[in-house]
């Protein structure tokens, strides 16, 4: 494939057209240089503007104080590339060829580094770009959001030799269409911002200007290789991308068929269903034939398959073969394609990020996961908020750990629950062990408070349950900073961990084996002089201790509704009714990307370029998160 293509290749001949004009005078009103030259503010004429040409070996500006045009040594197609921009930024025209923009602020500095020059010259770059727009699909993207069918008839009439305008508006669009693909790969399409009311996922780490990243791109041929790496390479990521195509392949031959709704299908009975449902899972692999029997016998084999399945999708793997295991069979193949989709998105917004040991809270799954260099060393069963007690999806980082805690209870927990529960049953205090003091922290005799006066009211008073295994927190919590009042602790109501579905908290999630995770967490934080084996014997002494980490633990609350494990692919309840939103916003036209860049202060007038930081991202400022006491460690 030829390095080159016409698009700019003739500048020998533009320049010689251009010293034709000159040698006649530029006599007509609407010269070339008329209709290109960027408009100068009034308040400019007669100044001397600053200017600034870029090194082109190491991207650096250098500034000169000559006119734009001496910049360009009179070279239309650079000055018609900076009116461009000049126009999509301070006239805001949004467009280009009826074609949206969302980068121009982006664009602005990708081009100043060139010099205005233009980018895409270069076929084989083309062909990367439009064959990995393409790919996007493979990602749960929309390719037709990078301009895929404009560039697409651009790349058809290259060797009609389309006019300059025309060459210049797609250079643009290629522009725009690279950095908008990067960015959504690297970050994400969606803000996480406009669509989850209780989250905090802003990048632990800055988001500086790419623009160096996309020219070294442009410049070494590179198109492909630089998309590739902002992709996410994480386990995680990866298996939900393989799966998404295989999902597809699925729909590409007709998706699966439909299982007839009827009584309850338990095993060794017949039924017309069994050939219907024995299709349904040998398409996504759960069943696979032995051959022989009875067609319609509900047999161990099928059995084995309809256990397999309710556990990849949340369900009670009994094998019984009741409404909501076949609900879940009817779910079509392009409703999964788009769970999938949703779960793309969500892991972009973290992946990146995540350092080599972390604690990820599987909201959706009920599950935590310990991960130690990399690795997942450790898995438990979780409680997680009731649906109108949402747990919150953020990132934060354990810093220490209570043992016997107390337990102080919220002032919505006692306005809402416990005062009704006393004024109900005046036992109540002495049966959950709950003590009633003053704000000095003295005790006062629950007998002398009218409670009636306080139902549905504040409550002047703290109640507190003391520390032991009867506690509602069990023997141990785990605090990490966060505007929620959430965090991780033990429960005395193990039975619940046996529930599938466990969402019976109000926020915090309950660990099923939270000594355990203790243990892990004190022996891997290097220098802390609580030892696991000091850590049982603080237990066993019943004294509340707080534990501080020499080196605090990322954690991570996601919600995810698909994802593999084991390289199976789990899909999960929606429980929070969350996953709309981001399809929505996945399948609406993006948002514009807005960078802040240092752009002159009028047309016609550059300036040196500096480092950008997106202006939309804000960042988790851990010092500036401290711990509200009493109730970050009340919730629940």
């Amino acid at each position: 494939m030829p390095a080159s293509h016409p698009l700019f290749s003739s500048r020998v001949l533009l320049l010689g057209c251009m010293l034709l004009v000159s040698s006649i005078g530029l006599v007509a009103s609407t010269s070339a240089e008329e209709i290109v030259q960027p408009a100068r503010p009034s308040h400019l004429e007669g100044a001397e503007i600053q200017s600034t040409q870029t090194n082109q070996d190491n991207g650096q500006p250098v500034s000169d104080n000559v006119s734009p045009a001496a910049t360009f040594d009179g070279d239309p197609v650079q000055v018609l590339i900076q009116q461009h921009l000049e126009q999509m930024y301070y006239d805001k025209q949004d467009s280009i060829a009826q074609e949206p923009i969302y980068t121009t602020g982006y664009l602005f500095d990708l081009y100043r580094r060139n010099q205005f020059r233009p980018l895409w010259s270069n076929q084989d770059n083309i062909h990367q770009l439009l064959t990995a727009i393409a790919a996007a699909d493979d990602e749960g993207l929309t390719p037709d959001d990078y301009h895929l069918k404009v560039l697409n008839r651009y790349a058809s009439e290259l060797n009609s030799a389309p006019s300059l305008a025309k060459q210049v508006e797609y250079d643009l669009l290629f522009s725009d269409a690279f950095v908008l693909l990067g960015q959504h790969k690297r970050y994400g399409k969606v803000d996480p911002n406009k669509v989850e009311e209780k989250q905090n996922l802003e990048a632990t780490t800055p988001r500086t200007s790419p623009i160096d990243t996309y020219l070294t791109a442009i410049r070494t041929g590179a198109i492909q290789a630089t998309l590739d790496k902002l992709s996410p390479h994480h386990k995680a990521y990866v298996n939900l991308k393989e799966a998404l195509i295989r999902y597809k392949q699925i729909a590409s031959k007709g998706g699966w068929p439909q299982v007839p709704m009827g009584p309850s299908l338990r095993p060794g009975a017949h039924d017309d269903r069994v050939p219907a449902i024995r299709r349904r899972l040998a398409i996504t692999d759960h069943y696979h034939a032995t051959g022989g029997g009875n067609a319609k016998q509900y047999d161990s084999h099928l059995v084995a398959a309809v256990k397999a399945f309710q556990a990849r999708h949340h369900l009670e793997p009994d094998g019984v073969v009741g409404k909501s295991t076949v609900m879940a069979m009817n779910v079509t193949v392009a409703e999964r394609i788009k769970q999938l989709r949703v779960n793309l998105e969500r892991t972009r917004w973290v992946i990146h990020d995540m350092p080599s040991s972390n604690l990820i809270v599987d909201i959706a799954g009920f599950m935590l996961q310990y991960y130690h260099d990399n690795a997942p060393v450790w898995t438990s069963k979780v409680m997680v908020g009731q649906p109108f007690h949402q747990t919150p999806i953020f990132r934060s980082a354990i810093t220490y750990i209570v043992l016997n805690p107390t337990w102080t209870i919220t002032p919505d927990i006692v306005k809402n629950e416990t005062v009704p529960s006393i004024i109900k049953d005046p036992g109540y205090l002495a049966k959950q062990r709950l003590r009633v003091l003053d704000r000095n922290g003295n005790a006062v005799d629950p007998n002398t408070i009218p409670w009636t006066q306080y139902q549905g009211r504040y409550f002047p008073y703290t109640l507190r349950q003391d520390a032991g295994r009867d506690n509602s927190l069990g023997l141990i919590k785990f605090l990490f900073p966060n505007p929620y009042h959430v965090y991780l602790h033990d429960t005395p109501s193990k039975s619940l961990f046996g529930r599938t579905r466990r969402a019976f908290s109000h926020g915090c999630i309950r660990v099923q084996n939270p000594l355990e995770l203790g243990r892990m967490i004190l022996a891997n934080d290097p220098g802390n002089p609580t030892t696991p084996a000091k850590m049982d014997q603080i237990l066993a002494s019943g004294k509340t201790t707080t534990v501080i980490l020499k080196q605090p633990l990322p954690i991570y609350l996601m919600y995810l509704t698909a994802n593999v494990q084991d390289n199976k692919v789990m899909f999960k309840p929606d429980l929070y009714s969350r996953d709309e939103g981001i399809l929505t916003a996945l399948n609406t036209p993006p948002s514009s990307l807005e960078l802040a860049p240092q752009v002159p202060e009028a047309k016609g007038q550059l300036t040196n370029q500096q480092v950008r930081i997106d202006k939309t991202v804000r960042y988790v400022q851990t010092e500036q998160q401290k711990s509200t006491e009493p109730y970050a460690k009340d919730t629940l």
